[in-house]
């Protein structure tokens, strides 16, 4: 890690329940995202807040590009102009980083370990470096600083409030451990509840063409060649990862 990428925190309309919030965001928003050109991978995290103190955050969405120039179909591209109208459908707010080389590091460890995933938004004011030491217990974990990043610029989204620095990607061994680490600095901390990989390989996957329920439908019925390389091409124009 160390490239180009976005980070975004997401907060759910209070009106919407969080099971709709969490199939729409996942089946109809991420799809539409998925088509955005020059995205290599983007993966949904839905989250739960550990506690009352934490910002209402119920999604935390990263994407990396290859280069700079791949990053212009998110601010470009024809999708993008209806994406910023379906946020207003479920979102309350989407705070939006755009993050130059260099500001994602991987502290240690690979994403894929098993265990328990969390996530932490550090606040203005915390000694990061000075922390960090203590999560020496971490099978993963990464880092990424928000500093370079102005989420005031991404449709018209109100920033004020709390000043986020940095945002922390880790897992624990088990929730306990997670939970142990979060409490040792001021910010904001979030249990993973689901993950979704919609691009992969600067292509989407099946889920992100189709969303969850469809790809389920479709291993239900036994029908794997809905999903072959040559189907999604005729009917979408793409081709999804191998």
């Amino acid at each position: 890690m160390g490239g180009v990428s976005t980070v975004a925190l997401i907060e759910r309309r209070p009106d919407i329940s969080r099971s709709l919030f969490t199939r729409y965001w996942r089946d109809v928003h991420g799809v539409m995202a998925a088509r955005i050109p020059g995205f290599d991978s983007y993966t949904q995290h839905h989250v739960t807040p550990l506690d009352a103190a934490s910002e209402p955050f119920e999604g935390i969405a990263i994407v990396t590009y290859r280069s700079e120039d791949d990053r212009a179909g998110l601010i470009n591209s024809e999708v993008t102009q209806h994406i910023h109208r379906d946020e207003q459908n479920v979102f309350r707010r989407a705070l939006l980083y755009n993050l130059g080389e260099g500001a994602a590091r991987t502290i240690r460890g690979r994403p894929d370990a098993a265990g328990q995933m969390l996530f932490i938004v550090v606040e203005a004011g915390t000694d990061l470096d000075a922390d960090c030491p203590s999560f020496d217990g971490t099978l993963y974990l990464a880092a990424y600083d928000l500093t370079g990043g102005d989420p005031s610029g991404w449709n018209q989204t109100d920033a004020s409030g709390r000043i986020f620095t940095t945002l922390l990607h880790g897992i624990w061994p088990d929730r306990d451990g997670a939970v142990a680490a979060a409490k040792r600095l001021k910010g904001s901390a979030y249990l993973l509840d689901e993950r979704h990989v919609m691009v992969e390989g600067g292509r989407p996957t099946p889920v992100g063409l189709r969303g969850l329920d469809a790809v389920k439908t479709i291993e239900e019925a036994g029908a794997d060649n809905q999903l072959s390389d040559a189907v999604a091409r005729a009917v979408y124009g793409i081709a999804s990862p191998p």
